[in-house]
């Protein structure tokens, strides 16, 4: 299961895992950064990874791909 919440300026994916084995993870989406996220319960504190938009992108798209390395061009509407 997986939430979308939309806010001006951030998108925010919460994806639960239904085993209630781990802890809800967060993507907060931004124009130029992503952040991903998960409570850890040992140090009491989130585990938080930072990237750009363009890697995250490429995780994403790493999903359709088979084994090998990629370049990926993204084109952007401005």
């Amino acid at each position: 299961m997986f939430t979308i919440e939309m806010d001006h300026d951030e998108i925010l994916i919460t994806t639960l895992d239904m085993t209630d084995n781990y802890e809800d993870v967060t993507v907060r989406l931004y124009d130029d950064e992503v952040y991903i996220s998960q409570w850890n319960e040992d140090s009491q504190y989130f585990d938080s990874v930072i990237m750009t938009s363009e890697m995250y992108y490429s995780i994403m798209q790493a999903w359709t791909k088979s084994e090998g390395a990629y370049q990926i061009n993204r084109k952007r509407n401005i």
